[in-house]
């Protein structure tokens, strides 16, 4: 009798164990992953004209866990940083959404999204002919902001999948005033490159947080 408890004793704690193991390294694997995908970034840098906006930004898909293999595997994970921005350029799954904490002309809107894009043809992210495209359909898309500008409290969000990109412009009042499908390779390279690409505002800032959060015991 005595043995039958001691081996149901052994059968109980061999089975607690493995749980622990087992939740242990989900709970690593969720952490090693929240690394790299999630993000909650205030970009403010009005000596350029750029006013302050919140970016939310979820990436979704295998990009997390490719990033989380390099900043994990390595000893000076911040020397990769020109790997993990390339990573996440060929993001094909992610929510975005930027807040405005200021308000501004819609013109220094639309020239900030030029210069973003300009700097993507200097890197070779976007072609000429894309970016004076892009350029073209972003004034038009934008116009019924003309008079009303952007606003202090206007959201502006992205889906991406795939090469589809939806677009949602929600001013500070709650009304939808641009809600539009895009479904071309440009339109999410132009997306994402102006967060990761070269000479991005948010890129720096976006990559310190993979790397704090990857170096934290």
């Amino acid at each position: 009798m005595r043995g039958r408890r001691l081996r149901f004793a052994r059968q109980v704690l061999v089975s607690l164990f493995l749980i622990g193991s087992i939740s242990s390294s989900a709970t690593a694997q969720e952490n090693r992953v929240a690394c790299c995908s999630d993000f909650d970034y205030v970009l403010e840098r009005t000596i350029f004209k750029i006013d302050a906006v919140r970016l939310e930004l979820t990436l979704l898909g295998e990009t997390p866990d490719r990033v989380a293999e390099i900043v994990g595997g390595q000893a000076e994970p911040r020397a990769w940083s020109d790997s993990v921005a390339a990573l996440y350029m060929g993001a094909d799954h992610a929510h975005v959404r930027m807040m405005f904490l200021r308000s501004f002309g819609l013109d220094r809107f639309l020239d900030a999204n030029r210069d973003a894009m300009q700097k993507m043809v200097k890197s070779g992210l976007l072609t000429e002919e894309e970016f004076e495209r892009l350029d073209a359909e972003n004034r038009k898309r934008f116009a019924v902001l003309t008079m009303d500008g952007v606003r202090d409290g206007d959201q502006l969000e992205h889906e991406v999948r795939g090469d589809t990109v939806t677009t949602r412009y929600t001013d500070v009042t709650g009304a939808v005033r641009i809600d539009e499908i895009q479904i071309e390779a440009a339109h999410r390279k132009a997306l994402i490159g102006s967060l990761f690409g070269p000479g991005s505002g948010f890129r720096k800032g976006l990559l310190d947080l993979v790397f704090d959060r990857a170096e934290a015991p």
